[in-house]
């Protein structure tokens, strides 16, 4: 499969058929305005036949509830996911006609249904109808006939995906996709049959690939999220081996600790042995035991993999094969996602793994237990005892199943439901309330597994509501959606249940998240970590890890960890953390108590770290402790207005009784001296300004002219540190470590040895060094070694000095050394 060509075909194909389907609505009068009323009988001197007029009439109800664009887009992506459904039952040979629609007996473009039309077996479809068209020659609407007729008869087997709209959405099937150059046509040229066959995986990727665009645009926009943007952008497709690793981790691990000589264990590639000693598990003694949630689960990959390990666990304990599909739909997998669309893509992808192993299973009326968390609007008088559900309920597709309802709540809503009268505008009421009391049933329960790849959305994206209600209902991790969602798995999951995630690997080391990992660590039990490479997954733009836990604290536990920072590349992640996992002896393989961890300031998951340099935190004393600096920083708030270059300045301005200073900004990768080339303005008016500008902050007065170790705060490389001379200030691009006093010498040799650097990729690996972390670092002052350390670093400041000053860049450039 050709992941480019396919991602182009399926950006492409949005744009199309939403075209197409803005052509069909233009023709029968769906603008707006309406150029007829409903009810007409003609539009745009086109005559509609009764059962046009009456799915005219539906849309334009549609049209007014949910707006012209909503309408539009449904309709195209609704025509989508039919297309590719049937075009992956064509390849697989499971389409009720036996007949293929969307292309010819050997897999070619074209339609063998059209081909054979009057062999086509359609319990929806007149044969008649079939026959006059046929003899007529009239292929496109022959095919368009057929089409809409699979569609219809599979409705009862896969309503989730054909769900029937009153036959409305057939008006708005674009006209002319049977050609070659349209979109059946070029779908055909971008997969083959052996692609379909692969796998229902590929039903994944075209779900993201179809949104790509509309992702691009979100946050190319800098908006907030309202709440149909959310959906297309968190969306992301999780890797085949991600998804191996969190589910033979979780769902395998549990069946594992249960029956230890299983032969599961041969199809786990992925499988990170448990520590044997400090084991705690749910016990079970069926599969039909075990239950298994993805509280986000986008088009359910997770599911599916799911779905195959449990398949084998039934057929280990002597099921028989059709059986053991309905036993896990009904009794193991629950799925829940606020974008409809996904959910019917999770819901497809579930039963073409159902048919695989059941040729009946399309006429057993089953489905996947895949829950849309739509929102539910409700009034104050519908539900008035209680107005903050009914407010989240109204925002229940932005905030999904993150929403945690009480036993109470649930019924309260059952009450208020069974409160309704019987005229038309309670009946409404009811329906909705009804509908709200089966979806927080839903949210309320609780699962022997838990694994997700949760959306990913910092806080500076969410709209009004959304950032009220997670700082009130998750305020220790309300900085992003993913930090939330994992608190919310702790519910999900059973008391020692297994959970699985895959999110940003920031809540592993930064401050924000201290206290997620405080409960991680205090509450419940890490039992296997993969910390992905800075740039190792290409699906995202922040760096990865992926994990398990145990929902419940297990004391001793030695989890196993695999860090794969040394290999660039998403190629290179799978194959390393596969060896690893066969061979622990690899280099880059870890076991470790998560209780260590708290040794270090911040308690930072830094599972590679030694004995020694873990005991260092506890022997040392932090640089914090010879520092009196606290974190100020200057910030103007307009650079173009107080900063300057040096040489823009006079001499006679600089220096405390002048109205410029200089000013440390970070800069590259410099050691010991140098990237000096800025000077700030001290005058009396940008004092004021710096003091009274929302935008500004002032640097306490103290450390203006305090000299001290400054650095770069952004680096994509090693860490550089410089002593910073007592001639102006700083920001937050060029902190400083102030108040050093006797000890400067000696902390500015230390941060720039590789001891500080190995620290410091453990309280913070990511690109941004922030001072609570360069302050935390553990130093050893040894006075025998103080007067030789003392006069090593002021040589190897001289030596930096006395190179930056050889460049005309410098302030103290007094002639090129060559001259």
């Amino acid at each position: 499969m050709n992941d480019s060509a396919l991602k182009s075909f399926c950006t492409w194909a949005r744009t199309e058929l939403i075209k197409g389907v803005e052509a069909q609505m233009v023709r029968y009068g769906i603008t707006e305005p309406a150029p007829a009323p409903v009810g007409s009988e003609t539009v745009n001197c086109l005559p509609l036949s009764p059962a046009e007029i009456e799915q005219r009439d539906e849309l334009l109800r549609m049209q007014a509830e949910v707006g012209h664009e909503a309408l539009r887009d449904r309709a195209a992506y609704t025509w989508f996911n039919r297309i590719v459904a049937i075009r992956f039952m064509d390849a697989c040979g499971w389409l009720p006609s036996r007949m293929r629609m969307l292309s010819r007996a050997d897999g070619s473009h074209g339609s063998e249904a059209v081909e054979n039309a009057l062999d086509v077996e359609i319990t929806t479809a007149d044969t008649d109808r079939i026959a006059e068209l046929k003899m007529a020659g009239l292929d496109e609407p022959l095919w368009r006939y057929l089409f809409v007729a699979q569609c219809e008869e599979l409705a009862d087997c896969l309503p989730g995906v054909f769900e029937r709209v009153g036959g409305a959405m057939e008006l708005l099937l674009p006209q002319g996709l049977m050609m070659a150059d349209s979109v059946v046509g070029k779908l055909n040229a971008v997969l083959t049959d052996e692609d379909w066959r692969e796998g229902v995986t590929v039903l994944g990727w075209m779900y993201q690939y179809y949104n790509a665009d509309v992702k691009d645009e979100f946050f190319k926009s800098k908006r907030k999220a309202a709440a149909a943007d959310i959906a297309p952008a968190t969306q992301l497709f999780t890797p085949e081996w991600i998804v191996r690793y969190m589910v033979e981790n979780s769902l395998g691990r549990l069946w594992m600790l249960n029956n230890p000589g299983s032969s599961l264990r041969e199809r786990m590639e992925y499988y990170i042995e448990p520590d044997a000693e400090h084991e705690d598990f749910i016990r079970i003694s069926s599969p039909e035991e075990i239950t298994l949630c993805d509280p986000a689960c986008g088009s359910g990959h997770i599911l599916v993999y799911a779905f195959e390990l449990l398949f084998h666990m039934y057929e280990e304990r002597g099921y028989r094969e059709r059986e053991i599909p309905e036993l896990i739909l009904t009794k193991n997998l629950a799925g829940m996602e606020i974008d409809s669309r996904a959910a019917q893509i999770a819901e497809l992808a579930l039963a073409m793994c159902a048919r695989e192993h059941d040729r009946r299973f399309f006429r057993r009326g089953v489905r996947a237990d895949v829950t849309v968390l739509s929102s539910i609007p409700l009034g104050e008088d519908e539900l008035p005892g209680n107005k903050k559900l009914a407010e989240e309920l109204s925002h229940l597709g932005e905030i999904g199943s993150l929403l945690n309802p009480s036993e109470d709540e649930i019924d309260e809503l059952k009450a208020a439901a069974a409160s309704c009268s019987d005229d038309l505008f309670a009946a409404t009421a009811k329906t909705k309330l009804e509908s709200a009391a089966a979806i927080c049933e839903k949210l309320s329960r609780r699962f022997t597994c838990t694994v997700a790849n949760p959306p990913y959305m910092g806080s500076s994206s969410f709209n009004p509501f959304m950032s009220k209600w997670i700082k009130k209902n998750y305020p220790d991790v309300k900085s992003d959606l993913f930090s939330s969602f994992v608190v919310r798995m702790f519910k999900f999951a059973k008391d020692h249940g297994e959970c699985g995630v895959m999110s940003p690997f920031v809540w592993m080391f930064i401050g924000s998240y201290e206290k997620l990992r405080n409960e991680i660590i205090n509450d419940r039990t890490l039992t296997s970590l993969i910390q992905l490479e800075y740039s190792g997954f290409a699906g995202a733009t922040v760096p990865i890890c992926t994990y398990t836990f145990h929902n419940s604290f297990i004391k001793g536990y030695k989890g196993g960890y695999v860090r794969l920072s040394d290999f660039v590349g998403a190629a290179a992640q799978a194959p390393k953390a596969l060896e690893a996992i066969q061979n622990p002896d690899c280099g880059w393989f870890y076991r470790r108590d998560a209780d260590t961890f708290k040794q270090i300031p911040g308690t930072p998951i830094a599972y590679w770290a030694s004995d020694g340099l873990l005991s260092a935190f506890s022997l040392g004393h932090s640089v914090g402790d010879y520092s009196d600096y606290t974190g100020s920083q200057n910030k103007t708030g307009d650079n173009n207005l107080y900063l300057r270059l040096f040489w823009e300045v006079g001499a006679r301005s600089v220096g405390r009784k002048g109205s410029w200073a200089t000013y440390s900004k970070g800069g590259d990768f410099r050691r010991w001296f140098g990237n000096l080339h800025w000077l700030v303005s001290i005058k009396k008016d940008a004092i004021e300004f710096y003091q009274s500008n929302p935008t500004s902050n002032l640097l306490a007065s103290k450390y203006w002219f305090s000299e001290g170790v400054c650095y770069t705060m952004l680096t994509s490389g090693k860490p550089s540190f410089r002593l910073l001379p007592p001639t102006g200030g700083f920001d937050m691009a060029g902190p400083c470590i102030c108040g050093l006093g006797s000890s400067e010498n000696w902390t500015l040799g230390f941060l720039n040895c590789s001891i500080a650097a190995d620290a410091l990729s453990m309280l913070n690996p990511t690109l941004n060094m922030q001072a609570r972390d360069i302050k935390a670092l553990p130093m050893l002052i040894s006075a025998e070694y103080k007067p030789a350390i003392n006069s090593l670093v002021d040589s190897n400041v001289s030596i930096s000095k006395n190179d930056w000053d050889s460049f005309e860049t410098s302030w103290d450039f007094k002639r090129n050394p060559l001259v």
